[in-house]
């Protein structure tokens, strides 16, 4: 028996109870006319389900090791926990006054680089290719509002037609 696992499980099984109890609070509606409720009770159940699954192979040990393992599998596991929190509060930060865009891009190419070491030309590439799509799919085709900063859809709108 894995004790990480046991654990996250019921932390699981406890917070989709919550998920479904606050759901249900808000009514789930009928299948045809969903009410506010509907997603997180399916959801919630979606989540019990799959945290119930997970213990009781943890339980059955299908996929507990019996050497003890260590929390980070890797060395420098910490590090790049430590780096990741930090750049997702960095961008969360800045993300106001310098926009979706170029946020978005500077973020990208930190994971890439620091967290999982990449080649320039890799970085860059999935960086930039990542960042458009994510401007064509939230900003042009859903229309989501985020903050433009400098460099925004519109302003290069106005440059390239």
């Amino acid at each position: 028996m894995c004790r990480y696992d046991l654990g996250s499980t019921l932390f699981l099984m406890a917070l989709a109870a919550y998920v479904i109890a606050s759901g249900a609070r808000l009514g789930f509606g009928a299948w045809h006319e969903p009410g506010p409720g509907f997603l997180p009770v399916l959801f919630g159940i979606l989540l019990g389900g799959l945290a119930g699954i997970w213990f009781v192979m943890a339980l059955i040990g299908r996929w507990a090791d019996k050497t003890a393992r260590r929390f980070f599998a890797e060395g420098g596991g910490l590090r790049k926990f430590g780096l990741t929190a930090g750049a997702l509060v960095a961008y969360g930060l800045l993300l106001e006054p310098f926009g979706f865009p170029l946020t978005t891009l500077v973020f990208l190419i930190f994971l890439l680089r620091a967290i999982e070491p990449q080649g320039w030309r890799l970085t860059l590439t999935l960086s930039l290719v990542t960042m458009i799509l994510c401007v064509l799919v939230f900003q042009v085709w859903l229309q989501v509002q985020f903050p433009e900063g400098p460099v925004s859809i519109h302003t290069l709108r106005k440059l390239v037609f």
